[in-house]
């Protein structure tokens, strides 16, 4: 099965530990576009420039399920930034699951959108989502 790695351009270096224990019980694993490009700044001309969010989105294609590693960040719990949100928008088009690390963020201004995309609270335990993607 594929998954792709979905979280904030800040906590790329922490998704190889996550992309580690997939890829042990047998996952192809999807790391974000935007790892290839960490030395460059998060702005829209580097997004446009290398089509990161257009190869992002190929990806999540590609996928049985994405998981959003949403971190605390800058003291919001369970961050989802732009790029994620459009991913799980992608994914949930697509009918592909959303698998999410921590709960949605209370502060949120679009919370309502992200609970309507239904995605499921799993943390990090890997057989949870095993059992559920092979239900599917």
């Amino acid at each position: 099965m594929k998954i792709t790695l979905c979280s904030s351009y800040r906590f790329f270096d922490k998704l190889y530990a996550i992309k580690k224990a997939l890829e042990e019980r047998g996952y192809e694993v999807f790391l974000p576009s935007m790892r290839d490009y960490h030395h460059l700044e998060e702005t829209a001309l580097a997004k446009i420039q290398y089509n990161l969010i257009k190869n992002h989105f190929r990806k999540v294609d590609k996928s049985d399920a994405i998981y959003v590693a949403n971190y605390d960040k800058d003291g919001v719990k369970g961050y989802i930034g732009g790029n994620s949100f459009l991913e799980m928008g992608k994914a949930f088009d697509k009918g592909i699951p959303i698998f999410l690390m921590n709960e949605i963020p209370t502060q949120s201004p679009y919370r309502e959108e992200l609970i309507a995309l239904m995605p499921i609270v799993i943390g990090e335990d890997w057989d949870l989502m095993n059992k559920l993607l092979k239900k599917r």
